[in-house]
């Protein structure tokens, strides 16, 4: 049996995610051939002598030390930070230790410690990451998510909150899993998106084939000066999109709406307005105009461009 040794009492995403990237990795490595055993245990208690004994102790112990598998910052002077500042909490060391393991390699790695692995450690030990722009409404993480998982409601007669963390540990798996899924995809996105912006004469216009996500075309066009519009596939449907490209990837502003007269606009109204056939609707925030076709579409583009 293998021994997973967290703490007991209420539980945080640090904890719930470290032990769910432990049981990640055993998966991946076959534990049976790694340590002769088959099953895994989850004990929570800081009873040392229980502690002393497990295959591996995260976010209880006092200590720091992967060679002996054991995760814990919450001794004198913590266990580190990155580069950026941000310390490290159990996550960030288990993920520092398994992390490209489990993903097959550094960049997509480093990408799941960016997105979540570093918001999660900075919560957990206090750093804030943003300012609020409303004072009484702020961003609901997925620190506050495995928070509410805590929650025991008084019907519940059966509740516990060991029952709790084990349910926490599910949904955290499922969520490394399908980031690190969506990752390696993002990855390949952004290769392809950097080589059509290459290969683009008119780059104010990028034209993708493929239906690549925003936030893989994004995080690339807003490294250029020259783009405005994107013109990619709807989804799965038969239609087209063309979007605008945002100042930088923190803002909802975009570099050039689209023009003020198509806001709000849908089927002939829009063509009417446009004299484009097979335009289809406009948002009327004028950052996004579906067409019928990929024609359509970038002639939509063309005429955005010079309004």
């Amino acid at each position: 049996m293998i021994k997973i040794i967290t703490h007991n009492g209420g539980f945080h995403a640090d904890d719930v995610f470290a032990v769910s990237t432990i049981k990640l990795w055993l998966e991946k490595n076959e534990p049976k051939n790694v340590f002769g055993k088959t099953k895994v245990e989850v004990i929570r208690t800081r009873d040392m002598e229980i502690i002393s004994k497990g295959d591996f102790v995260v976010d209880v112990g006092g200590d720091y030390d992967p060679a002996k598998k054991i995760f814990d910052h919450h001794q004198a002077g913590g266990a580190g930070e990155r580069t950026n500042g941000i310390p490290y909490s159990s996550f960030g060391l288990v993920w520092k230790e398994y992390g490209e393991q489990i993903c097959g390699s550094r960049e997509i790695a480093d990408v799941i410690d960016q997105r979540i692995v570093q918001p999660i450690d900075a919560t957990d030990n206090g750093v804030d990451l943003c300012k609020l722009i409303y004072p009484d409404v702020q961003p609901y993480s997925i620190s506050n998510l495995i928070g509410l998982c805590n929650f025991i409601p008084n019907k519940d007669k059966k509740g516990s909150l060991d029952g709790n963390f084990l349910k926490a540990t599910i949904l955290a798996k499922d969520i490394l899993e399908k980031e690190i899924e969506m990752s390696q995809i993002e990855v390949e996105e952004k290769k392809y998106v950097e080589e059509v912006y290459d290969q683009s004469e008119d780059k104010r216009i990028i034209v993708l084939e493929k239906d690549v996500s925003d936030d893989s075309w994004g995080s690339i066009l807003s490294k250029y000066d020259e783009p405005l519009y994107i013109v990619k596939p709807d989804g799965k449907s038969q239609n087209w999109k063309l979007k605008t490209v945002r100042e930088d990837t923190t803002s909802f502003k975009s570099r050039k709406d689209l023009p003020s007269s198509w806001a709000g606009k849908t089927g002939s109204d829009l063509v009417k307005i446009t004299g484009i056939e097979g335009s289809i609707f406009c948002h009327n925030k004028r950052f996004i105009v579906i067409a019928h076709t990929k024609e359509g579409a970038i002639k939509l583009a063309q005429l955005a461009v010079e309004n």
